[in-house]
């Protein structure tokens, strides 16, 4: 099934529109949302997986007959597609690359100029890609229901975020204040994970630093560190030889740091003044003050020092840092480490036990080092104990100490440094930094009301996997204020304060509702004159009559709106990935929480996992980031579903490789031509064989069922697909006639496959002559009720066939005749006796079967009542297999040494 049938299934669902529901009370409703795609370039094989996942649910949901709605829009807030279209008015050589990189998917050589001058501006940039991004996604068989596509950018959506935020300030969880946030120095902005560059995967964190001063006799100098308690074991300080460093005033002081961290410094508190470059003569192997001890240390030289980080300086505590024991060494200074933390009976790692087992020998030994810092860290933190002689935090743990030392820091002798978890730049290429805005605005999300709604939405959620509940359950405890407006982008106006846009995490996190009622509310805002008033929302989303009178045609489409809302939320479940967790996902939760009734709250959360490519992270300069439209062009859209589908767990990670691809292409081509070759015999009499793949068939589709129900999609079409396959290979093989036991199963076959491989089954379908589209026909289950017979017939006659083998292995007869002696009436109902009722009621005349039962027990079943037939009915069978003769027998000769029982007939190999 190539590309040309895959365009004429998704053209004829188009023109059809079969993904667009109605309101049906009589059915139940399913909504499943999925990420937004961000407009500002293509998608590529990774970002896929969690739509096509979801897309195999909304179409499994649709066959159990449901009424589904799966959504999508667009975002295009934030500051990511204005940071391009800038770079591009400047003629970035970068950004330039990146872009005729995208545009070559989509676009002859010749336009890629007229496209590039286009997207100088940056709505030009989100309508080109939002609209790529939906052929996309048609081109890989989604059943969305575009007709209620929206974008964040739209004026009626913006609308809807105003009144969330008046909503939520009126709830007194907006607030303005001094907070330290990420910031964009070039964009002079606030950023979110989504304006950073690998911000949803490699998460950028705030740390708080201690930013301790060094008194000297000229000046000061400040060493930033995240484990203040380390401040009695310092021996000296360090700076970077091949760096500059600056002299600042810091409430009348003046104090060395590094020239990279000036502006990190000034961004945090507007005071400090730069005074300009110092000597570094002025600086190396001068001695300064230790605060609170008094005890003066030199400054050394050493290059892994680095200057972006904190202040630039560092203090060397070498009995408890990996990095400054190391540091001293390379440099030739003989300094005696001082030891202030102890461990419990006085066991613990030790700096010079974990130099000498990791074999570290210098400071290019990076890697062990780290390893070695964090093992050494982990540890002091957790079990350490302070010793470190007099002091006022002799004893107490390094966790009490570490914080009442920083208070004590704190007084006179240190300030705040806030520091970025890593190196992080934007989408845009600028460099991300923490700075502190004195009036930002932030979603204050540790109110104690909202943490106990919101635990209790993340108790009565699905979630899968089920930990990712505790997870949620540990996010919204910790969370905090979250700044949620910034002074540039594309987005929302802060309604009460219009200097500000809504940033763009928290102008999508109601985002869901809008799709219930889309094309009304885009409607009204044209008819009102580009107005969406307050009570209109109000009724819409939360019930409140209407304040104000409208013209019918306008009460009618919010009276539509209300109904559409009413019917369709709140979503059942919303399928993603885990980097959302801490971000979009707990903020969706706490904002629902905060503003809407229970019904409304969110169901459940289904957590997809990561994609790479052969074997290695997708990255666009490894060159294999694949886009969905080569996905498309190159493997088929269904090849690629069924791949993302089954290669492996729902929630773990997909390796997309050629090897693997190619075997799953085989499974897949033996499907299509299994079906194709189908012809209806027009006799429906089945023998054993045949019985037995129905009842196999119904057992697979029965557990495929309970699979989808909990979201193993994996599983379930492991079940329904490769179970099958090998079902048939097995009839193939007993010499059953295939037409015969596929006439009774293929039409379910088809429409249990049509959620993974949707084109493929819309062909075949109409090729076996069917009406209508597969994609519409519901699946009616058969449930856990068949008779199971046929399976313990079918099992019966392969123990018999593998006993057979079994016997000519161990003895080494190639057998002429083949004596099966099968368990007589009177012997099964001995062993009905034994197994029901006990030994006490054997008969007499069979007691001395007893033993010989209790040892055969595990294999003596009472399932099949016929043995003789059933055996009989196979005789031909086996006598081709084994191209022997085969006797049957039923009888029982206590001169033998074989008891034939019930499910264990006696076998003898004749020569």
């Amino acid at each position: 099934m190539g590309p040309e049938i895959e365009k004429k299934w998704q053209e004829r669902w188009e023109s059809e529109r079969i993904f667009e529901p109605a309101i049906n009370p009589e059915m139940e409703k399913f909504l499943i949302t999925v990420p937004w795609p961000y407009s500002n370039g293509s998608l590529h094989v990774g970002h896929g997986r969690t739509y096509s996942l979801a897309d195999v649910v909304a179409r499994y949901r649709r066959l159990m007959g449901y009424n589904v709605l799966f959504p999508m829009g667009f975002h295009q807030s934030g500051t990511p597609i204005l940071a391009y279209s800038e770079r591009l008015r400047r003629g970035d050589r970068e950004a330039i690359r990146q872009y005729t990189e995208y545009l070559k998917e989509y676009e002859n050589e010749g336009e890629i100029n007229h496209y590039l001058d286009q997207f100088r501006e940056p709505e030009n940039i989100a309508q080109y890609f939002s609209d790529r991004i939906i052929k996309d996604f048609r081109g890989l068989g989604y059943s969305i229901d575009w007709s209620r596509r929206f974008t964040s950018a739209e004026p009626f959506y913006q609308e809807v975020v105003k009144w969330q935020f008046r909503h939520l300030h009126d709830l007194g969880l907006i607030k303005q204040g001094r907070y330290p946030i990420l910031y964009s120095i070039e964009d002079q902005n606030a950023v979110g994970e989504d304006d950073i560059k690998d911000g949803d995967t490699d998460k950028v964190s705030i740390e708080e630093f201690t930013a301790v001063i060094f008194q000297g006799p000229d000046f000061g100098i400040v060493a930033a560190s995240l484990r203040p308690e380390t401040i009695f074991g310092i021996t000296n300080l360090w700076i970077n030889p091949e760096e500059e460093y600056h002299l600042v005033d810091y409430m009348g002081e003046r104090l060395v740091t590094s020239a990279s961290s000036v502006q990190k410094l000034i961004l945090q508190n507007p005071d400090i003044k730069d005074l300009g470059n110092v000597d570094k003569d002025r600086i190396l192997y001068h001695e300064f003050a230790v605060p609170i001890t008094g005890k003066k240390v030199p400054v050394f030289p050493s290059g892994f020092v680095d200057p972006d980080n904190g202040t630039g300086v560092v203090y060397s505590v070498p009995g408890h840092s990996v990095w400054d024991y190391v540091a001293l060494k390379d440099i030739g200074v003989n300094i005696e480490p001082v030891k202030i933390i102890t461990f419990p009976e006085g066991k613990g790692l030790t700096v010079e036990g974990l130099v000498n087992e990791k074999s570290i020998g210098s400071l290019s030994d990076s890697d062990k080092i780290r390893e070695a810092t964090a093992m050494l860290y982990r540890e002091e933190f957790y079990s350490g104990i302070m010793d470190d002689g007099n002091s006022d935090f002799s004893g107490m743990s390094v966790q009490e100490a570490r914080e009442n030392i920083k208070k004590r820091l704190l007084d006179d002798s240190a300030f705040i440094l806030y520091e970025t978890s890593r190196k992080a730049e934007t989408r845009g290429g600028s460099r991300v930094v923490v700075a502190v805005l004195q009036d930002q605005w932030f979603i204050d999300y540790s109110v104690p009301w909202l943490k106990e709604k919101s635990h209790a939405v993340v108790e009565n959620m699905l979630f899968e996997p089920s930990h990712y509940r505790e997870g949620m359950h540990d996010i919204i405890d910790w969370l905090r204020e979250r700044p949620c407006a910034r002074r540039r982008g594309i987005g929302t106006k802060l309604p009460f304060d219009e200097r500000w846009t809504i940033e763009s995490l928290s102008d999508s996190t109601i985002y869901p509702i809008v799709y219930t009622c889309a094309t009304q509310l885009r409607e009204i805002y044209a008819k009102l004159g580009s107005n969406l008033p307050e009570d209109i929302l109000e009724h819409i989303f939360t019930g409140v009559p209407l304040k104000n009178s409208y013209s019918n045609e306008v009460t009618d489409l919010v009276n539509q709106a209300r109904t559409s809302r009413e019917y369709w939320y709140g979503v059942d479940v919303r399928m993603t990935t885990s980097p959302h967790m801490t971000n979009h996902l707990a903020f969706y939760i706490m904002n629902h929480a905060a503003l809407f009734r229970e019904k409304d709250w969110p169901k459940g959360i289904v957590i997809s996992g990561l994609v790479i490519s052969e074997g290695a992270k997708i990255s666009k300069s490894k060159g294999n980031a694949i886009s969905l439209l080569r996905i498309a062009n190159n493997y088929s859209s269904d090849l690629y579903r069924l791949f993302s589908s089954i290669n492996s767990e729902t929630t773990s990670v997909l390796d997309w490789n050629e090897a693997d691809i190619s075997l799953v292409r085989k499974k897949y081509d033996s499907f299509v031509s299994i079906v194709e070759s189908f012809k209806d015999p027009g006799v429906t009499d089945m023998g054993n064989v045949e019985r037995w793949f129905v009842v196999s068939f119904y057992n697979h589709a029965s557990e495929y069922i309970k699979k989808m129900n909990s979201y193993d999609i994996r599983g379930a079409y492991i079940s329904i697909f490769y179970e099958v396959l090998n079902d048939i290979k097995h009839v193939e093989a007993r010499g059953g006639n295939m037409m015969v036991a596929l006439r009774a199963v293929i039409r379910d076959w088809l429409v249990l496959m049509s959620p993974v491989i949707p084109h493929t089954c819309e062909e075949l379908w109409e090729r076996m002559g069917n009406h209508g589209f597969v994609s519409t026909e519901r699946y009616i289950s058969l449930g856990d009720g068949m008779d199971q017979s046929p399976i313990h017939r079918e099992n019966y006659i392969e123990k018999l066939i593998s006993d057979i083998r079994e016997i000519s292995r161990a003895t080494g007869i190639n057998p002429s005749v083949i004596r099966i002696n099968v368990a007589p009436e009177d012997i099964f109902e001995t062993a009905s006796l034994l197994m029901n009722e006990g030994p006490s009621k054997v008969p007499d005349h069979h007691r001395y079967l007893i033993p010989d039962f209790m040892k055969n027990r595990k294999n003596i079943s009472l399932e099949i009542k016929d043995e003789m037939n059933l055996v009989r009915s196979e005789k031909d069978y086996i006598e081709k297999l084994f191209s022997c003769n085969v006797e049957i027998l039923s009888e029982v000769n206590r001169s033998r040494r074989a008891v034939p029982w019930p499910g264990r007939p006696s076998i003898e190999l004749i020569r």
